[in-house]
C-alpha cells in the first residue's frame, strides 16, 4: 500500500529476495546489464571510451558491489516489511484478477493511483466532463482528429508554399503520426 500511497519514487524494499523465481545470479547480471548500458550510453554521449583500463576495471567493480549487496543478509526489520509489503502487493493483484469490476488507474495530474469500481470511475469521469466542459464526446464514432490532421498540414504546405515558413519551422509545426 505505501507503494500505491508515496508515488512513483517510492521503491519497495527488497522484493526481488521474496517474489523472484531468478537465481540471484541472474538477479545481479540482469541489475549489472540495466546499469551499465545505462553508464555506458552517458560514456559514450560524452565521448568517453569505454574500452579503456579505468572503465573496465569501474565495471568489474560495480559488478563486484552488486554480488556484495545481493548476498548480504537483510535485517529482520527490513525482511519484514518487505514481506508485509509483498503480501499487500500480491492481495491487490488477486483482487484485482478476481474481480473484474475493479480498475487500477493513474490520475491525470497527481500521478497517484485510483483503485475502485469502474462504474464509480466512469461516472466520476462523466462529471467532471460536464462540470469542466473541456471534453468533447464522439457518439456517431466519427473521430475529428483527421479532419483536423488534414486541415493543419494543408495549412502548412500552403505556408511553406508562400515561404512564410523555414523548412525546418515546417518540420517542427508538422504533426507526428507516429505520437499521436
Amino acid at each position: 500500500m505505501s507503494m500505491l500511497m508515496n508515488g512513483f519514487k517510492y521503491i519497495i524494499p527488497c522484493q526481488s529476495r521474496l517474489c523472484s523465481r531468478q537465481s540471484i545470479n541472474e538477479i545481479i547480471h540482469e541489475q549489472y546489464q540495466k546499469i551499465a548500458s545505462t553508464v555506458k550510453d552517458c560514456l559514450n554521449d560524452h565521448r568517453i571510451p569505454i574500452a579503456g583500463a579505468r572503465t573496465i576495471q569501474i565495471f568489474s567493480e560495480l559488478e563486484r558491489t552488486l554480488h556484495q549487496l545481493q548476498s548480504q543478509k537483510l535485517s529482520k526489520v527490513l525482511g519484514k516489511r518487505a514481506q508485509y509489503e509483498y503480501k499487500i502487493v500480491r492481495s491487490i493483484q488477486r483482487l484485482i484478477h478476481r474481480r473484474k469490476d475493479i480498475v487500477v488507474r493513474r490520475t491525470d495530474k497527481n500521478k497517484v493511483f485510483y483503485i475502485g469500481k469502474a462504474i464509480d470511475f466512469e461516472r466520476k469521469a462523466e462529471e467532471y466532463m460536464l462540470k469542466t466542459d473541456a471534453y468533447q464526446e464522439i457518439p456517431d464514432g466519427h473521430c475529428p482528429l483527421a479532419d483536423n490532421l488534414h486541415a493543419v498540414k494543408t495549412l502548412l504546405d500552403y505556408l511553406l508554399g508562400k515561404h512564410a515558413l523555414t523548412k525546418n519551422q515546417y518540420n517542427q509545426l508538422s504533426p507526428n503520426l507516429k505520437n499521436l
